[in-house]
């Protein structure tokens, strides 16, 4: 059931990402925290999303290769998770570009009997057309100052 949950999680990440759901995302981060966050729990996650994303990127989050370590076979309460994660966007033309790829490493606790992220991080291992996240794609302007 552990596995199952966390692959449900993993999964809810990228829908919310790429839906540009930012509630739902930093639902997952309750009692943890999100790699680009100023701080730990949901909020810190809503605020990065609506600052940081435009609402007009397109892009894909494909998740892979999953591992997941539980601290213990019978009754676990902590977890280990590793993954790829491929992430496509769309640039002006309509294409879709391979971006960026990375791992993941995970950790879940179990915290009154439901599974929660305790911390998120990326390592970037290669990048694709890097400039269709910054030109074209994902990044607005930073709350506060003037677009452009």
């Amino acid at each position: 059931m552990a596995c199952q949950e966390i692959h449900r999680q993993l999964f809810e990440y990228a829908i919310a990402s790429d839906s540009h759901d930012w509630q739902r995302l930093g639902a997952l981060f309750t009692h943890g925290r999100y790699h680009f966050a100023d701080a730990p729990g949901s909020d810190a996650v809503a605020q990065w999303g609506h600052a940081v994303i435009k609402d007009t990127a397109q892009t894909q989050h494909a998740i892979s290769t999953v591992s997941i370590e539980l601290n213990d076979q019978t009754q676990p309460t902590r977890a280990a998770v590793r993954n790829y994660l491929s992430l496509f966007a769309v640039d002006e033309s309509g294409v879709a570009q391979l971006v960026s790829a990375c791992w993941f490493d995970n950790e879940f606790e179990l915290i009154d009997e439901v599974w929660r992220w305790r911390s998120h991080r990326i390592t970037p291992l290669f990048r694709g057309n890097w400039t269709v996240m910054h030109r074209s794609q994902q990044f607005g302007a930073v709350p506060g100052t003037a677009p452009g």
